[in-house]
């Protein structure tokens, strides 16, 4: 199970926000992407599109993307997804999100990711009703066995993928990655997705299901 979690908050503008659903889309029709998941076996994928921890983040639901037919309609649907969300930089709420999908069927996936891309770090404000600490989403997920990675764009802030390395991302083989401009969003998500679809030592120390159990992510 992989969730893609993206950044919409208010440092992102909307010529921005359309450059990074292209990446990803671009990303599912991608031969090298294509094959990972050809390879990996069953792979399910979700999104994520999160911005203030107030406002409830917007989500494209798991889909079953194992044959290349899938992949290029999980790449359909994110082509279509308009912006609903803005404001501060809310990473935890957005974590949270995604791993509330996660935990709605974890049983039978020997895997389980969460792929954060932004480009800053989370907002401190005095916290609100309903938003949610990032270093209480990190905890509830390495609790639940999920892989954080995250992509750094580090358009405005040059040591995010530092900040990433120690607030977000948590769990076995848990990496970041980074790039300095947009432009080089496609490319860079392309390589993160074969990494994670393809590396199976990222569930090296995840408590194997019972029953169910699948190849897969």
């Amino acid at each position: 199970m992989l969730v893609l979690a993206l950044d919409a908050s208010g440092s992102v503008n909307d010529a921005e926000f359309r450059l990074q659903i292209q990446g990803y889309a671009d990303a599912f029709r991608s031969p090298s992407v294509q094959n990972a998941i050809m390879s990996a076996g069953q792979v399910q994928v979700a999104m994520v599109v999160w911005a203030d921890g107030e406002m409830s983040s917007q989500v494209l639901p798991f889909q079953d993307v194992s044959n290349r037919r899938a992949a290029e309609a999980f790449a359909q649907r994110i082509d279509a997804l308009d912006r609903r969300v803005t404001g501060n930089t809310g990473i935890g709420r957005g974590l949270w999100t995604a791993l509330d999908l996660i935990a709605l069927d974890m049983s039978c996936a020997p895997r389980r990711l969460v792929n954060v891309s932004g480009d800053g770090a989370e907002t401190m404000i005095a916290r609100a009703r309903e938003n949610i600490a990032l270093n209480v989403a990190r905890m509830r997920a390495a609790a639940m066995g999920v892989t954080v990675n995250g992509l750094a764009i580090q358009t405005s802030r040059p040591d995010l993928a530092e900040w990433y390395g120690r607030n977000l991302v948590t769990g076995p083989g848990a990496f970041v990655m980074s790039v300095s401009t947009l432009a080089s969003f496609s490319e860079a998500i392309n390589a993160k997705l074969v990494r994670e679809i393809s590396v199976p030592l990222l569930a090296a120390d995840q408590p194997v299901p019972t029953g169910g159990i699948r190849k897969g992510l």
